[in-house]
């Protein structure tokens, strides 16, 4: 018995459609922040985002301000807009597919002024009141992330009854209340966000149910505290939840390590095609 193949989807984006489905997009990961837990704060964000192009990205996620639990905590939206928006103007003028990781409405207003093609929003669409109507309004590609609370309180959430239709249930909630066109939607279960160790991996068990929601999904594992070890040994087990996800139905991974996603989903992309 073989894997299903992944249903097929055409993403619309602010200028632009995306096939999903034939193959795995990477979206590679650009920190804008001097406090990011991976690579944020060691590299210039336009170079490492031309890096990550050339390395076989698809999509560039920018983001301006970190969520790792134990962080800096927020920033103003104005220095949040200030470290990205030159960014994705620059790697938009050199012809990238870019994404703004941002739960602000203004910051996404500007961000896709600035060339943005997707507003990726970890929050659901919950932490701005402004934030759906905006993305309604400006026609661009949403992310929607499934979280619990804010990063600040992770710690002390209890544990989740029942993940998989809980994630199931909630992001069924948010893409119908947003009133947002599905074409222009991708959900995300939020690995990591408001969910303990082995709840992640719950999650990813059941990761396949959420085709029912016919949409097409995103997943984001790369680098996460619940995959274990240190931060620079948790490479091998990223590429082996990614490929999880791919064989469960994801269109679209987020990565810091371009090069190991492409060859991973490469290999999982080939087993979903089967004979």
């Amino acid at each position: 018995m073989g894997f299903a193949r992944r249903d097929r989807f055409l993403w619309q984006l602010r200028s632009r459609q995306l096939s999903l489905g034939e193959r795995t997009l990477v979206m590679g990961i650009v920190n804008a922040t001097p406090d990011s837990f991976s690579d944020g704060g060691h590299y210039d964000p336009v170079a490492h985002g031309l890096r990550l192009l050339d390395e076989g990205a698809d999509i560039l996620d920018l983001g301006g301000e970190s969520t790792r639990p134990g962080g800096a905590g927020e920033v103003s939206g104005e220095e949040e807009q200030g470290r990205v928006l030159p960014v994705i103007e620059a790697l938009a003028k050199a012809g990238a597919l870019v994404s703004v990781d941002t739960y602000r409405a203004s910051t996404a207003r500007l961000a896709v002024d600035a060339g943005a093609e997707i507003v990726n929003d970890v929050s659901g669409l919950l932490w701005d009141p402004e934030m759906t109507a905006t993305c309604r309004a400006l026609d661009c590609g949403v992310v929607v992330m499934h979280t619990r609370g804010k990063p600040s309180e992770w710690a002390t959430l209890p544990p989740m009854m029942e993940i998989v239709p809980t994630v199931f249930r909630e992001l069924q909630q948010r893409v119908e209340e947003s009133g947002i066109a599905r074409e222009h939607l991708i959900v995300d279960p939020g690995f990591g966000f408001g969910k303990r160790g082995e709840e992640n991996f719950t999650l990813m068990a059941g990761l396949e149910s959420l085709k029912e929601l016919q949409l097409p999904i995103m997943a984001g594992a790369s680098r996460k505290g619940f995959l274990g070890g240190e931060l620079r040994d948790r490479e091998f087990a990223t590429v082996a939840m990614h490929t999880a996800a791919i064989l469960a139905g994801a269109h679209v991974i987020r990565t810091h390590n371009v090069k190991a996603a492409v060859q991973g989903a490469r290999i999982a992309d080939a087993i979903l095609m089967g004979p």
